[in-house]
Formats: C-alpha cells, sequence, structure tokens
C-alpha cells in the first residue's frame, strides 16, 4: 500500500504544478480489473484476477500540423498505473508509461479513442533463484511497457468526463534476464476525468500544404544485451545492422524494405556450447529481408516490420523462420533519429533493440 500512496502524492504534485497553465488538459483516474492471458503452458501456474489504479494527464494537440489532422487532433497521454496481480509470485508492479490516444469518432456528448503506448515497469518481487524461482515471467526489477486500448468517454459537463475501456499490456524484458516468458494482462476499466481550460479546446484546421513523396535511403544500427541461460552472470552482445528503402506513401505513411545484418553473441554461446568438441562450426551471423511501414506523427513514428531470413546456418533456441518487430523512433533532425524496438519470434521475445539510424539520401518526386 506504501507504493499505491507514493504514486498518489507524485502524480498530484504534478498536477498541481500544470493547473496554472491556459492550455487545456485532462487529469484523470480509472480502476481496472481483469485476467492474465495464458499465452504459454509455461505461465499456468500464475493465473491471476489483478486490480490496478491508474493516474494520468492529457495533453491536447491543436494545433494545424498536417498529421494532427490526419489524426484527428490526438492526445499525449501520461499514466502512472499500479497493479497488484493478487498473487504472491508476481507480487505488485508500477509502470510509467507514454500514451497516444486517436480518436475514432467525435460527437459532442460522446468520443471513442485508441490508445497505443509504451515505458517502463517496475517489479516489487522478480525472479529470484532462491527465494522466487517459479516467477518466469517478470525475472527483472525494470521491464519494458507496450499497451494498446479502447476508450469510450461520456461528457457529463463540460468539465467532467466518464470514461470506460478495454486495455491489453503486455510486460517484458526482451531477454536481458531470463526467464523472460513476459506477461499479457486484458483488463476493463472505469474511470472519470476533469478537463482544466475546457473554452481553449479550439482544433485549428490543417494548412493542407503540398504532399511530395520521397524516397529514402536508410541505415540503422541496433545494439542490445540479452542472457542465453537462466541465471547467467553475464550478458551476451546482440548488434544489428540495417539498410532500407523507404518510400513515403502518405504524409504520415511511409513503406520500408531492406536488409538486415545480425551478430548475436548469445547464438555464438549456443553454437560454442553444443559444438564443442567439433571443429567445423556453424555460422552465428544472419541475413534477413524486411519489409515494414512507419506511421508519423510529429517528431515520433511508430513502426512495424516483418524480417524473413535468408541466411541462417544454427536455429537457436526459440528461433523461427521469421520475425516481428515494433517501436518508436524520435527524430532529433530530418535525418536522424533513435529508438527502442522490441524483436520477436511470435510470442518469444529475442531482444529490445536501442537504436541510431539516419537518411542519408532523399529524392523528391512531385505527385
Amino acid at each position: 500500500m506504501k507504493i499505491k500512496y507514493i504514486v498518489y502524492t507524485i502524480i498530484l504534485i504534478v498536477f498541481c504544478y500544470k493547473t496554472h497553465a491556459q492550455k487545456p488538459f485532462d487529469i484523470g483516474v480509472l480502476q481496472d480489473y481483469g485476467f492474465v492471458i495464458k499465452h504459454s503452458v509455461k505461465i499456468g501456474h500464475l493465473q491471476t484476477r489483478p486490480f490496478a489504479t491508474t493516474l494520468y494527464f492529457n495533453k491536447y494537440h491543436l494545433g494545424n500540423e498536417t498529421w494532427m489532422k490526419k489524426f484527428n487532433h490526438p492526445k499525449t497521454s501520461f499514466a502512472l498505473t499500479y497493479f497488484d496481480f493478487r498473487n504472491h509470485v508476481i507480487g505488485k508492479t508500477v509502470a510509467l508509461t507514454s500514451n497516444y490516444l486517436f480518436p475514432l469518432y467525435r460527437k459532442s456528448k460522446s468520443n471513442a479513442e485508441l490508445k497505443i503506448g509504451t515505458g517502463l515497469v517496475y517489479s516489487t518481487n522478480p525472479f529470484d533463484i532462491q527465494q522466487n524461482f517459479t516467477n518466469n515471467v517478470l525475472s527483472n526489477r525494470w521491464s519494458y511497457v507496450m499497451q494498446m486500448g479502447w476508450f469510450w468517454n461520456y461528457a457529463i459537463d463540460k468539465h467532467w468526463q466518464f470514461k470506460t475501456a478495454l486495455q491489453l499490456t503486455h510486460y517484458s524484458n526482451g531477454a536481458y534476464k531470463l526467464p523472460n516468458a513476459g506477461v499479457n494482462i486484458m483488463t476493463v476499466s472505469l474511470g472519470t476525468s476533469y478537463t482544466f481550460h475546457p473554452q481553449n479546446i479550439i482544433y485549428t484546421p490543417a494548412n493542407n500544404p503540398v504532399f511530395s513523396k520521397k524516397w529514402h535511403l536508410q541505415t540503422a544500427l541496433a545494439g542490445s544485451l540479452i542472457e542465453a541461460e537462466v541465471n547467467q552472470p553475464y550478458k551476451h552482445k546482440v548488434i544489428n545492422l540495417g539498410i532500407y528503402t523507404g518510400r513515403d506513401l502518405s504524409p504520415i505513411h511511409r513503406l520500408i524494405g531492406g536488409v538486415d545484418i545480425s551478430w548475436s553473441d548469445g547464438v555464438k554461446y549456443q553454437i560454442q556450447k553444443k559444438y564443442k568438441d567439433s571443429t567445423s562450426k556453424p555460422d552465428y551471423r544472419r541475413v534477413s529481408v524486411v519489409v515494414g511501414d512507419e506511421i508519423n506523427f510529429g517528431k515520433m513514428s511508430f513502426n512495424i516490420q516483418f524480417g524473413v531470413y535468408v541466411y541462417k546456418q544454427f536455429v537457436a533456441i526459440a528461433d523461427m523462420p521469421f520475425y516481428q518487430r515494433y517501436g518508436l523512433k524520435y527524430y532529433w533532425h530530418k535525418h536522424i533519429w533513435t529508438g527502442l524496438f522490441l524483436k520477436s519470434h511470435a510470442a518469444t521475445a529475442e531482444c529490445a533493440e536501442f537504436t541510431i539510424g539516419g537518411s542519408f539520401f532523399n529524392k523528391k518526386k512531385q505527385k
């Protein structure tokens, strides 16, 4: 309970500080109830019905930038969520997330929103080989969060709103520490929010600039650390070099295709262990072809990629012929960005990638 009170205090301080501003914003609270999805037989002993409390702050995007208009003027949300799993093995968690709320429809008294977000989560009772060896879903104190939700909001008056939601939350440390089965929580939510300065919610029409389609030649260098075995005292580095060609399809969509080349010391470790008495060992390097979509909103973008291996001599634990990559980019300059991505084989995470990239060629082609 002490963690809960600390969470409330921090949020209230931040909210009180924000109230002097004249720009409109929301503060609110959600009460969540749900269940842990059994996505693997390995977590059957951890089926629970957790409770959660979420406090959040929403910022309105009311400008005339093209992406704001294309997404029907979304909101940026910052949330702090306290989960009580009501299971002594998993314990409790506190998550800090940053989210986008994209309007699906907007009426005078009600609206619906799609929520997509990411962040970090702190676990009070992670895996411990001596004290908590059955917790195979949260093995590290800190893990990554991915969230998606569908919200329906009803305006009681110009300040107060009633909220309901259906949300899916995923926690994983990206194989930084094993075991890493991850946890998926489906919840239903009820709550309320209060809007400050609602009279200043004025949606500015887009200025409709001329859109120029562009070709991009991009490179990305990603690095991560993983474990190859449970309770391993050291980490293995994973390096990935990506070379891609991108084509702008619209002001918010960019189609990307290219090649990934990866060097995983975790795979190399498995090879050396399996072929320790052999003079001939398979290559640990891998090459794959990649296609994906980059969805742009301002200086940030959400990325979905699908890759297929075309060169892979060794099949590692939990390997598949294909993989997915999800993540966020932040553009510090129109040609330079950094990002955080999760690479996974179906439901099994391979690594969390910290990435820096750039666009080295940019050719304009008018519509």
